[in-house]
């Protein structure tokens, strides 16, 4: 007899067709195989199964919620950070060096780019013209002295309490012929807009050698260029050489002077080519590409100081996570012989800015970066540390003597947010630079 073969679908389950095929998803991904009883229904799809928070489909919704909680948690905690962050921004608290900072609160003005020396047993710091780089100034503030002399002089006797000069002194009273040296009629202020001065004592006849930096007279976008004065005192007046040691026109012109004297007498001059001069825009000028380059560079000098002895050497560039430049050289060599450079990188107008190094053991390079940023904006409460000077004192550690930092930092004054200076000492180890605090 024909019998006609029964039809295997999901209405008519056989044998040979397995139960978790017939299963649903919330079977399959939220129930648990259990031992079968003889009261189960053989014929059920749930027969031998039981709902279980261990199933795949649960963990997977526990997790899944966890990753949401977790996500929306720190989106909260992150927004009410940056809204304190904005407010102490804005009042100008947590920008003060604070708890165990070895940092102190030098000069609270605007006091940047400062350049440290000291000469029989008092310190003495050099810095940009005070009317330089103010943010968010208030029209209604009139300053005394603002921007009258072209840079400043402070001097402390113990390192830790500081005394400006007024406008009166200052140690650069003239500019060389090639320097913008007109008057503003407008604010009564130098139209040369000196910036970072500093400065050494000549090894041949121990007069005092003064580097500068000032606007180029008719040149466009107030390029600048590089300069030196010489006097008998450290304090001046200085007297300047009538031409420039540095002047890059094309390539944005040349800025933040830093001379050092080997071991064998010779005067070196590092700097930076001011490349985002000639930027195409956005932070500190050079954030839109084609990005401009802004090198550091070493210049041999003369044993007079002044005259420059074959081509720069370039010591290093900007790269990615520098931002728009590298800037505000410092060279000094350690008792162990190894060459620090000291640099500043980001945008001096945001908290991008800060402190990095280099090193290396011969003065010329090649110059390895160190892994770690020296000084960057949450350090010790700082915003936008840079700038950094590092001199030796004279005489043992008890009579001021060892090692000596300044660097310039934003904090929030009646005037605007200035560039003030902060002193700390400062000890090299191997390769290591470590931070301490001087009392």
């Amino acid at each position: 007899m024909f019998h006609r073969p029964r039809r295997r679908d999901s209405l008519h389950p056989t044998d040979d067709v397995p139960v978790t095929e017939q299963l649903s998803f919330i079977s399959r991904h939220f129930y648990k195989p259990t031992a079968v009883t003889p009261s189960d229904d053989a014929k059920s799809p749930l027969s031998g199964r039981r709902f279980s928070i261990l199933s795949s489909g649960c963990i997977t919704i526990f997790i899944t919620m966890f990753l949401i909680l977790t996500t929306v948690i720190c989106a909260v905690v992150a927004s009410a950070w940056k809204k304190q962050h904005d407010a102490d921004f804005e009042s100008g608290n947590n920008y003060f060096p604070t708890g165990l900072s070895p940092f102190h609160q030098a000069i609270v003005a605007n006091f940047p780019d400062p350049a440290l020396i000291q000469h029989n047993g008092t310190w003495y710091a050099f810095g940009t013209n005070n009317a330089a780089g103010i943010l968010d100034q208030p029209f209604n503030k009139t300053v005394e002295d603002y921007g009258k002399s072209h840079i400043q002089l402070a001097a402390s006797t113990d390192f830790v309490t500081w005394t400006p000069a007024n406008s009166s002194r200052d140690p650069l009273p003239s500019l060389g012929s090639w320097a913008d040296d007109e008057v503003n009629n407008a604010t009564s202020t130098p139209r040369a807009n000196v910036w970072a001065p500093d400065l050494l004592r000549r090894p041949s006849d121990g007069k005092w050698l003064l580097y500068y930096s000032a606007a180029r007279a008719g040149a466009a976008k107030r390029t600048h260029c590089i300069g030196a004065a010489v006097a008998d005192e450290v304090t001046g007046p200085y007297t300047p050489v009538n031409t420039t040691i540095a002047c890059p026109i094309a390539e944005g012109g040349a800025i933040d002077p830093a001379p050092v004297v080997d071991g064998d007498g010779t005067i070196w001059l590092a700097y930076k080519i001011d490349g985002n001069n000639v930027g195409h825009g956005g932070e500190c000028r050079n954030s839109i590409k084609p990005l401009a380059s802004t090198p550091i560079l070493l210049q041999r000098m003369a044993s007079d100081g002044v005259t420059p002895q074959g081509e720069p050497i370039r010591l290093l560039d900007r790269e990615k996570n520098d931002g728009p430049l590298v800037e505000a050289p410092a060279l000094v060599q350690s008792d162990e012989g190894v060459w620090f450079l000291f640099f500043s990188s980001g945008c001096t107008r945001s908290p991008s800015y800060d402190l990095k190094y280099a090193y290396s053991r011969n003065i010329t390079g090649p110059y390895t970066r160190a892994p770690r940023r020296l000084l960057k904006t949450g350090d010790w409460g700082f915003l936008a540390p840079g700038s950094v000077s590092v001199a030796r004192g004279e005489g043992s550690a008890a009579e001021l003597g060892g090692w000596r930092v300044a660097v310039h930092a934003r904090v929030p004054t009646e005037w605007g947010w200035v560039r003030a200076m902060f002193t700390a000492g400062v000890r090299f180890e191997g390769n290591e630079i470590i931070f301490e605090e001087v009392v």
